[in-house]
């Protein structure tokens, strides 16, 4: 009997066997993705829990939780609260040494609402890979070379003399849900740079969100899956053509710009019951959130790869000015017209006669 012939090791013969593989059917592709995503919420989760702090707010930041959209409402709070005037860089300084989680008071009407998160913000350190922070700012750079159009210019003036790009979905002052402006009415170049910035989002951003919401507010999770699947259906054509645009109910639609926000102001189009995240990348100093009300004031800063989610349309906030160096800030963010046409379509479908 002849002698078996061991085999080779070379990288020709590794290379010749991998290709007659074939290529990963549709289930084996979920199959890993769903590993790797459970993977990526073990871990993310598990970093935060081994190093949080908790503070119990005084008094729950929610004057103008029933107001009706008008930054009025917020410049007459601010003057009132603090009639001298606040400076922002002269509020207090919050930094603990990781991450921290600030509660809403135990006896507050408000965070008894069913679907109130858990924290009324947070921060998380080392949840944004070196890697991934890298492959954003490249894919932000690639779109600023091929030149990019702004269309909210008008909305950020009141909050900003920086403006920001909206990439992904929204029903803001619109009667159905659509992409963007910013996302779709741009040149070809800018199109194929702005799919590279959403994939690049979408794959070192949303999985981490997701594992926070799946451990700290499940219900918002719940919700936002759902309202996942109506949008995908009545976008149907939008997202088949550019799948990127799915951010798998992370959130549905992200503001990226360099600078800050300085003056104060509510995130009105923003759920009452959602959390606004924050993705701070480059290397500056100064740019710290400062939320602004009485009693509770925080200042706090934002290290590159952390997240930072807060409730964004109830806690009066702004930025302290960027002393010296780069800031790049996402702002994830899910608006309330999107989440209510969900919930309305979802109702409809299963025979419920809305009113």
């Amino acid at each position: 009997m002849a002698p078996v012939k061991p085999i080779p090791e070379s990288h020709e013969y590794r290379q010749k066997w991998k290709t007659r593989r074939g290529k990963r059917s549709t289930e084996s592709k979920a199959r890993r993705l769903k590993v790797y995503l459970d993977n990526v919420q073990g871990k993310t989760v598990a970093s935060v829990e081994a190093r949080r702090e908790k503070e119990t707010l005084k008094v729950y930041p929610g004057d103008l939780v029933h107001a009706a959209k008008n930054k009025l409402h917020v410049d007459l709070l601010v003057q009132r609260q603090y009639p001298e005037g606040v400076l922002a860089s002269q509020l207090p300084r919050f930094d603990p040494d990781d991450s921290f989680f600030l509660l809403p008071p135990e006896d507050s009407k408000e965070a008894c609402r069913p679907l109130h998160p858990l924290f009324m913000a947070a921060r998380f350190e080392h949840v944004i890979t070196k890697p991934g922070q890298k492959e954003i700012v490249k894919a932000w750079d690639a779109l600023q070379f091929v030149g990019v159009k702004h269309h909210a210019g008008s909305r950020e003036a009141n909050r900003s003399s920086t403006l920001a790009l909206h990439l992904g979905v929204w029903e803001v002052q619109q009667s159905f849900p659509k992409v963007t402006r910013d996302t779709r009415l741009q040149t070809p170049e800018a199109l194929s740079a702005i799919d590279r910035l959403l994939l690049a989002v979408g794959t070192h951003v949303a999985p981490k969100i997701l594992a926070l919401l799946q451990r700290y507010a499940p219900k918002q999770l719940d919700r936002q899956l759902r309202t996942n699947k109506v949008i995908k259906r009545l976008l149907r054509q939008e997202f088949l053509l550019r799948p990127a645009l799915d951010f798998r109910g992370a959130f549905f639609c992200f503001a990226i710009k360099e600078g800050t926000s300085e003056v104060i102001h509510l995130d009105w189009n923003d759920d009452l019951d959602t959390i606004t995240w924050l993705i701070a990348l480059g290397e500056w100093e100064g740019g710290e959130i400062t939320l602004v009300y009485k009693g509770v004031e925080r200042r706090i800063p934002l290290h590159a790869g952390s997240v930072f989610g807060f409730m964004a349309r109830t806690w009066p906030h702004c930025t302290t000015p960027v002393t010296s160096g780069r800031r790049i800030i996402l702002t994830c963010f899910s608006d309330s017209n999107l989440l209510r046409r969900a919930s309305r379509f979802m109702l409809h479908h299963q025979g419920v006669i809305i009113i």
